[in-house]
This record gives structure tokens, sequence and C-alpha cells, in this order.
């Protein structure tokens, strides 16, 4: 089980911490971690769960409270080490985000491989606040300019239902680039289509213990 400890503020913005159970029986300890961009996803449940079918280990989640504001992930995960016991290893440090957070968790993976090993990005928003379509989406034609990308674990769904409808083009460009990068489908990532999916909260809450599942590799 996950209890929340504190809200901390980075860059007067609010991150709720959830720690471990056996963070304060271990206290020279370091956890891995999962920051979330978006809050409300019952994320810390969802670890817990897995934890407790031996699919995770223990983890601290740091979850954004405002998701409409831009956010500095970097920023965050710093504070967090300092006043946390956070483990090093990018592979021990998971970020996440749904729609235009998805984006900026996924950016983070490839622009910081020395912070962050894996994401979770959900009902990822790859036509940008512009409402480009994929030939022209800022996000894919970015990852088309890189020569390469840092290897990743990289978890992305889709569903069927509203906004989440109209993402299957835009995975399917996504999955063909990375693939012509040297990443292998179901080994470094995995795109999921959802059928009744939706960005709903509720959708989300769903689909978040998966995601997890399948970035632990389980």
């Amino acid at each position: 089980m996950l209890e929340a400890t504190e809200t901390i503020m980075v860059e007067g913005k609010e991150i709720s911490v959830f720690l471990p159970t056996s963070y304060s029986q271990t206290p020279h300890q370091k956890f891995p971690i999962l920051l979330m961009l978006t809050p409300g996803l019952k994320a810390p449940g969802a670890i817990a769960g897995l934890h407790a079918e031996g699919v995770l280990p223990q983890m601290i989640v740091a979850e954004a409270e405002t998701p409409s504001n831009p956010m500095n992930p970097i920023a965050i995960i710093d504070t967090l080490s300092d006043q946390f016991r956070v483990l090093d290893s990018p592979s021990a440090r998971w970020i996440g985000g749904t729609g235009h957070a998805a984006v900026t968790a996924f950016r983070t993976l490839l622009d910081q491989p020395e912070l962050f090993g894996a994401t979770c990005c959900l009902s990822t928003s790859f036509e940008g606040v512009e409402g480009a379509p994929p030939p022209h989406s800022s996000m894919l034609l970015n990852l088309e300019e890189r020569k390469s990308l840092p290897m990743g674990r990289v978890f992305f769904d889709y569903g069927t239902i509203g906004l989440d409808e109209c993402y299957e083009p835009y995975h399917r460009d996504l999955g063909a680039l990375l693939r012509t990068r040297g990443w292998k489908d179901g080994v470094d990532f995995e795109i999921c289509r959802v059928n009744g999916g939706s960005q709903e909260i509720s959708s989300w809450q769903q689909r978040i213990g998966p995601a997890l599942r399948w970035l632990a590799g389980r």
C-alpha cells in the first residue's frame, strides 16, 4: 500500500507524493519512482496491486496536480531526488501522462535518457493543440528528423471513442518511425488499441494498470 505523505511545490506547481509503507521502515533504502504528469489515475493503487502480485517492487509515486499547465519533469525529478530516497538508475525512474501530458512524458524520455528509462503514454495527443494531421504532427516530424533515438521502454495506447478514435493513424506512423530507428515491437515499445477506450479519467484509470504491467515486462 502507498500512503500520501505530503504535497511539495516545484516551480509554483503542486506535486503529491505517495510513499510505500516500507519507506519509513527501511531508512537507508532507495526506491524506484513513477512520475505521473496527469493526476487522478489511481496510479498508487495500481502500483500497490501489482506489487502484491509480485509484478513490481514497491515504488514512490509522484503526481502533478495541474495537468493543464506546462510542467517541467526535469525540475520535478530533481526536486524529488533531493527530498526523497529515489534510485539513481534511469531504469528505476518511470514517467507517464495522458493526452498532451503524454507527449511531454515521451519527449522527456527521448531528451533525457539519463533521467528516465520508461514511460506510459495513454491517449497521446500527437495532433498537438493545433490539431495537425499525422503528416504534420510536430512530435512525429521531430521523431522523423532524429537520426537516432535512445533506447527506452514505452507503452502507448489509444481508445475507440471520442478524440481517441482519431488517433490510430498517428500511432501507425509512430510505430513505423520507431521501427526504422531499431525499436522492436513488444520489447522496446507497445502500441495498444483499447476497444471502448476514451479520453475520460475513468477510462484511463482502467488502463494504467495494464500499462504498468507491460512496462514491468510481466
